[in-house]
This record gives structure tokens, sequence and C-alpha cells, in this order.
């Protein structure tokens, strides 16, 4: 992943887009189930090469991005989702982002998880490493969730970790 797009997080007030019902897959594009994702709110990030190793525990630690070039002060876990479907957006002709939905029990609980973030940014950890930690304007109510990213090839490379596929 684009190390940009980690260290310029927290300056982007509107990485996280809200779609609730409003999402598309691009033509072509195949829904897949997601794997588990963690939440924790973040306290401190800091660009550079990250070498803290993969988080493993539930309470407040340290961890690197999926690139290794953003270390992340965390707090202890708000909880794990798991996304019934990943898909490339086809809304408003970006390519530079994905959708995913949830089940209503992770809707609550990424609804519990965003309330308590408010204002902060919101680390969406895959693997025990963070995938994405975009700042919460509003609390999330409702599925699905659509993440926007610097580039197609990056939405692309999530759509692709998430599935746990070779292609998105």
């Amino acid at each position: 992943m684009n190390s940009r797009f980690y260290v310029h997080s927290a300056a982007l007030a509107t990485v996280a887009v809200l779609l609730a019902g409003c999402s598309g897959s691009a033509d072509g594009d195949k829904s897949v189930a997601g794997n588990p994702l963690q939440l924790r709110v973040v306290g401190s990030m800091v660009g550079g090469t990250c070498t803290a190793p993969t988080l493993k525990s539930d309470g407040p630690a340290s961890a690197c991005n999926t690139a290794g070039t953003t270390k992340y002060e965390l707090g202890k876990s708000l909880g794990t989702i798991t996304p019934t479907s990943v898909t490339l957006s086809a809304d408003q002709g970006s390519t530079h982002s994905i959708v995913l939905e949830f089940n209503a029990a992770d809707t609550s609980r990424l609804s519990t998880a965003s309330g308590t973030a408010m204002n902060k940014n919101l680390a969406i950890l895959l693997d025990g490493r963070v995938l994405s930690a975009p700042l919460v304007n509003a609390q999330i109510t409702s599925s699905p969730l659509t993440l926007a990213f610097s580039t197609a090839a990056e939405a692309k490379q999530t759509v692709t970790a998430l599935s746990g596929s070779g292609t998105p």
C-alpha cells in the first residue's frame, strides 16, 4: 500500500465516505465475503519504518500499517466485524474506493465503535496490521461503508487483502 495514504489519512476528513443504500459495484466485479476486521481508536501515528510485531492482543498496543511505513499507537480493541461482501465501488465514477457490507450485528458493533471514535481516527486492522485509519466525522449507523483510497491500485489491493483471494 502507498505509505502516503496512511501518513495523510489523519488530514483527510473525508477518507471514509458513508453511503447507506447508495453503493454499487463496478461492472464485472464480484462481491466476496471478507476476512474479520478489528476496530481500535488511534492515539497517534508516525510515518517511517515500522517494525512492531503483528498485533495479537486485545489491549492497547503498537501496530504497523500493512506496508510497514507507519506506526500506530492504538487503544484497546473495540470489537471485530466481518464484511458480508467486499467490492470495488462504481459510485460517482470512482475506482478508488471499496464498499463493505455488514450484517445487522456487525453494523451495530461498527456503530458503537465509531461513536467511541468521534473526531478521531478509527483503525481498521486485518491480521494484526492497520489496513486503514479514517477520521470519523459521524457515527456509522448503517451498512454499507465505503472507504476511499488515493489510487485505484490501493483500492484493488485492499479488496484482495480483505477477500483473501488472488484477484479483486
